[in-house]
């Protein structure tokens, strides 16, 4: 019975934890799939529209730091003669496309502590970051926007 006593209080504190720490890795996961599955709808739309129940966690970002100053700074090195422009024309949007515009989505999901650690609520959060598809172009559209920028450098 003094056994009972004394392994009994452990035994409950082992119970609750366990389905705490479930209902944690639960939400936590749960966070992190519902961000997960609204970037990549957003970002498979190339970023144009929200898909329904994402409104509150999507944003889109313009990811403007020193990598695009970097390929702003050799894409203008490379605008020199005949063929700069026509390079510079045929690279600067797909760089701008695919290092340019990201989608941040954001998610926070509340769920209940056990009133052995406290009670009231905890949350968990997720987040992804994904980089928006880039828009189609066909092969007639790349060789007129390669064409438009050549013809306007003369």
């Amino acid at each position: 019975m003094v056994e009972a006593v004394v392994v009994l209080p452990v035994l409950i504190i082992l119970f609750v934890s366990v389905f705490y720490v479930r209902s944690q890795v639960l939400a936590r996961q749960t966070a992190e799939s519902k961000a997960r599955a609204c970037a990549w709808a957003y970002s498979m739309n190339n970023c144009n529209a929200i898909p329904p129940g994402c409104e509150q966690l999507v944003r889109a970002v313009d990811a403007a730091g020193p990598l695009n100053d970097k390929i702003e700074e050799k894409l203008s090195n490379v605008s020199g003669g005949i063929a700069g422009p026509l390079v510079s024309s045929i690279l600067r949007p797909m760089l701008d496309a695919a290092l340019g515009r990201a989608v941040d989505a954001n998610t926070e999901i509340s769920y209940d502590r056990p009133a052995l650690y406290g009670g009231g609520t905890q949350s968990a959060r997720g987040g992804y970051r994904l980089a928006c598809n880039l828009t189609p172009e066909t092969l007639e559209q790349v060789g007129m926007d390669a064409w438009n920028a050549l013809s306007s450098k003369f």
